[in-house]
């Protein structure tokens, strides 16, 4: 049997979100690419550079280049960056700002930007509020998996979203999937691709965290 969670209207389409009586949590929705994490930790691109070069565009993630300088030109830009004594984008060797997840390796200290999930070579899933809020089990941390067209990827739920926003995942996700991977103008706006996470179930190499 299956119960819905919630619904959410996000972009131009409905997602009702599903929760099986095991605890699955599944919904079909479109595919945004979040760049979140991926800060050269891997061996791959980050997503902010000082100079915009990054996989992601430094409007994307609420920040401008002020006087050569980069800034944070929304105040939410300051959650998904490493700030630095300022208040602003702290640089890191290379020219990297450096941006957070929602999951964060234990042990790691939050200043370090391998503290957290890559999104350039670590296939995971975003999810939004209402879905952290309403399941029984710990979400954070726990196994997930998305389908598109045939391709299955196995992923970790390691960001969250915004409320109106659903159907979101790595750079890495995206490419094991076929879908075009790109921050900037990547993604699928079709929703077309079936998300399934079991909250209370760690992902194997991470730890279950509470919200």
């Amino acid at each position: 049997m299956s119960k819905i969670l919630g619904r959410i209207e996000a972009d131009d389409f409905t997602c009702d979100v599903h929760e099986d009586d095991d605890g699955r949590v599944h919904f079909i929705a479109d595919a945004d690419i979040d760049a979140d994490g991926a800060n050269g930790q891997g061996g791959g691109p980050a997503a902010y550079r000082t100079d915009d070069s990054g996989t992601e565009a430094l409007a994307n993630g609420g920040m401008k280049i002020v006087g050569g300088k980069v800034v944070c030109a929304r105040a939410w830009a300051r959650s998904i960056v490493i700030l630095d004594a300022d208040n602003e984008p702290k640089v890191f060797p290379g020219g990297v700002i450096a941006s957070m997840t929602w999951y964060r390796h234990p042990g790691v200290p939050a200043s370090d930007p391998t503290a957290y999930v890559d999104s350039e070579t670590v296939p995971y899933i975003v999810v939004p509020p209402l879905i952290v809020q309403k399941t029984a089990g710990v979400v954070r941390g726990c196994r997930a998996r998305v389908r598109f067209n045939g391709k299955t990827v196995d992923c970790v739920v390691a960001d969250r979203g915004p409320a109106a926003k659903i159907g979101e995942l790595s750079i890495a996700a995206a490419r094991a999937l076929g879908i075009p991977s790109s921050p900037r103008n990547g993604g699928r706006s079709q929703p077309d691709v079936a998300y399934e996470l079991w909250p209370g179930q760690a992902a194997p190499g991470f730890e279950l965290q509470r919200a």
